[in-house]
């Protein structure tokens, strides 16, 4: 038997999701394909479901290489790492206006600093992380979100087998069905941070090496949706 070597979802170095794994590759045999057309007029075009504002307070405490006499100056860069809106299943109003919106990202910042009068300017960067998980009603409706039913178990065929008195083990069958639902993006559009900082820990020179910093962090994001918009003809007047 072949054994299975690869990691797991999540656990790789991937920058996008990998490909499902698998052990081998069955023959098949297959003919020709039906087509079935659908009447569906209009076009698809990203839709605006939300704009939004995130205030996220956040404390951090940074610890300098060496003591300080003075902070000269700190550069600031904010970077999300995850901005997710996660859906309810359903096509009722209520399901299509609501969804979980998840932020994470840091606050990349460079402080320059200076040992004694006479020194040189040193740098030291630091990762300031953040979070914020959010209800979010939306001003304009998602489309609706269908769920899928993979496990061939759920919708399982069986018949009887020849003896009349139970299933037959060796003929079965089942239905499954994916539903592909079009995904929420999520803009940064602004980020603002206002901040104050609290020097520590000082020493006998009246030297710090840690700082205690309290910010504001404010977001602009950007809810968006590929939908697909009818177009309107004589018969629907």
């Amino acid at each position: 038997m072949k054994i299975n070597t690869g990691k797991p979802c999540g656990s790789s170095n991937h920058k996008e999701c990998p490909p499902m794994l698998a052990c081998d590759v069955a023959e098949s045999r297959s003919t020709g394909c039906e087509i079935i057309e659908f009447d569906t007029t209009g076009f698809e075009r990203i839709v605006v479901l939300r704009d939004l504002r995130l205030t996220i307070p956040v404390e951090a405490d940074i610890k300098l290489p060496s003591f300080a006499t003075d902070i000269k100056e700190i550069r600031k860069n904010v970077h999300l790492t995850q901005c997710k809106a996660t859906r309810i299943i359903g096509t009722d109003e209520k399901a299509r206006r609501t969804v979980n919106l998840f932020v994470e990202g840091f606050v990349h910042k460079n402080i320059q600093f200076v040992e004694d009068c006479h020194g040189f300017v040193k740098d030291f960067i630091v990762n300031v992380p953040f979070r914020c998980f959010h209800t979010v009603e939306l001003k304009t409706p998602a489309s609706p979100a269908f769920a899928s039913n993979k496990n061939s178990t759920n919708n399982e065929l069986r018949e009887l087998a020849p003896n009349k008195m139970e299933a037959d083990r060796c003929n079965f069958g089942s239905q499954t069905e994916e539903l592909f639902n079009e995904p929420i993006e999520c803009k940064l559009d602004e980020a603002k941070i206002n901040q104050w900082d609290i020097i520590r820990n000082f020493d006998n020179w009246g030297r710090f090496n840690k700082i205690t910093e309290k910010m504001s962090i404010t977001l602009d994001l950007r809810l968006t949706q590929k939908q697909l918009v009818k177009t309107i003809t004589k018969s629907d007047y």
